[in-house]
């Protein structure tokens, strides 16, 4: 257990990031203080801050608990409602304690729809759970601020973070189908799937909060309302990179070193990103190394045998969408607002829209088995060639841009419909839209358009280049 608290320790995260060069910086008096670890609970930053934290975590569960009254007054207990012309923030390091008080004024109440007993209550990742502001600058916590004193590490660490997050994937996704091989993305698309699964999972019910700050320094606050452990970019950062490479060196004549040293070099910056960045403790990202390490041995040897599957079953289609459903349905409830659930919704329908598109191809025989086994030897790209991946590059993310937005707009009116939500009272987080509904928008929603997103990147996409004539010829046999 000791290694265990000192693997956690915030004052660990904080000394990395000194030593890349992040300093804090006292705001009244312009002179340096760090916080050291025995003084992390009893110095008068800390107590002011827990003070702080306690009393806005108070007003948001207030409001909560009144909103849950607003819909069950008769079985659950009134509770007086806070001054609504101040913000209410909530902060991670007060939640584990507090929390439980708006949840069992909730669950307080009878006649739960099975909706409801499936989905939770409380949303676990839906979009207008909280107020407007839900996340914490820097100055308004701490009364303090950093500054960088080296750029370099800086900039390097902040794109290795890119790495492991969803703009760089969709970008990346659509390069490697439409001009490298689309049987090795298939199969890279199923193991990122499980795995940040998994991952977000886990973190919703381990609950482990990130490191506490201060005396950490949070440089990427966008998901700090998260969980930390285990480190889903850790894990990402890790199977992409050696998937990629083991599969590929499966199919084509390649040396492996070089490819070996960039699968190093991609899994280190990310991990080391997110200790840099305040949002990781070390054990964080050890817990997500050894989980990903062990997900990979155990789904890589059957990945053919899934692609296989999913390829030429008559069934595909229906068990991919049902278990991408269930995946959705049955991801657990949370005691408060993460976007955690929201994001594994963009990811699974990805990962279903890939399959159904990916299914389609090879039914039509739009793709076949090749004549030849493998590996193959690599063809490497002339300029005539280059031209034409950035013709299609560019081509098939402008027809993503349109089919996300198309979809967006049509899934997003079609459910707030059948629910009878007023789409600018979902957006602008007013009418008094029941949490649970507003879970079910969101997660509608996301899962239509990325599934026709992913879709769109395995068959309307290359369908789209075959009718202008700029197809890759590769294409139609990579199963």
């Amino acid at each position: 257990m000791e290694i265990i608290q000192k693997l956690q320790d915030p004052q660990l995260v904080a000394d990395f990031q000194h030593f890349f060069g992040v300093h804090r910086k006292d705001v009244k008096s312009s002179k340096k203080h760090y916080i050291g670890k025995d003084e992390l609970f009893t110095s008068a930053p800390a107590l002011q801050n827990r003070a702080w934290e306690s009393k806005h975590m108070d007003k948001y569960l207030d409001e909560q608990s009144v909103k849950q009254d607003l819909h069950c007054r008769s079985k659950c207990e009134t509770l007086a409602a806070p001054d609504p012309s101040q913000k209410t923030h909530s902060c991670q390091d007060a939640v584990s304690s507090n929390t439980s008080v708006a949840s069992d004024a909730g669950n307080g109440c009878a006649g739960r729809s099975w909706m409801g007993i499936l989905l939770g209550e409380n949303t676990g990742g839906t979009e207008g759970s909280m107020e407007e502001d839900n996340t914490l600058s820097e100055s308004e916590v701490e009364e303090t601020t950093y500054e960088i004193k080296n750029r370099f590490w800086y900039h390097l660490f902040h794109f290795a973070t890119n790495l492991g997050g969803e703009l760089f994937y969709s970008v990346f996704f659509c390069f490697w189908a439409w001009n490298v091989d689309g049987a090795v993305l298939r199969r890279v698309i199923v193991i990122w799937m499980i795995t940040m699964y998994i991952g977000q999972v886990l973190k919703d019910i381990l609950k482990v909060p990130r490191p506490a700050c201060p005396p950490v320094i949070r440089l990427d606050p966008k998901w700090q309302l998260e969980y930390g452990l285990p480190s889903t970019h850790a894990m990402v950062g890790v199977a992409m990179p050696f998937s990629i490479l083991i599969l590929t060196l499966n199919r084509y004549q390649l040396d492996w070193g070089w490819g070996l040293a960039i699968a190093l070099t991609w899994c280190a910056c990310v991990c080391l990103s997110r200790m840099y960045l305040g949002m990781h403790s070390l054990l964080d990202v050890l817990c997500g190394l050894v989980l990903v390490t062990v997900l990979l041995i155990l789904i890589l040897p059957w990945v053919d045998v899934l692609d296989h599957l999913a390829l030429t079953h008559p069934a595909s289609p229906i068990i991919s969408i049902t278990l991408t459903i269930a995946m959705i349905v049955c991801y657990p409830a949370t005691d408060r607002w993460t976007p955690a659930r929201g994001d594994t919704t963009v990811i699974v329908g990805v990962g279903c829209g890939s399959l159904l598109g990916s299914w389609v191809n090879y039914q039509m025989g739009i793709i076949r088995e090749p004549s030849l086994p493998p590996p193959y030897t690599v063809i490497w790209p002339s300029f005539n060639m280059i031209g034409l991946s950035l013709l299609r590059t560019v081509l098939g993310l402008v027809i993503i841009v349109a089919v996300r937005a198309i979809f967006k707009s049509l899934s997003f009116a079609t459910i707030c419909a059948l629910l009878q939500v007023k789409a600018e009272d979902y957006v602008n987080k007013t009418g008094g839209i029941p949490v649970r509904h507003r879970l079910i928008v969101e997660l509608f929603y996301k899962f239509i358009t990325y599934i026709a997103t992913g879709f769109t990147v395995v068959y309307t996409g290359p369908m789209a280049f075959r009718l202008i004539g700029i197809e890759r010829p590769t294409f139609y046999t990579e199963v």
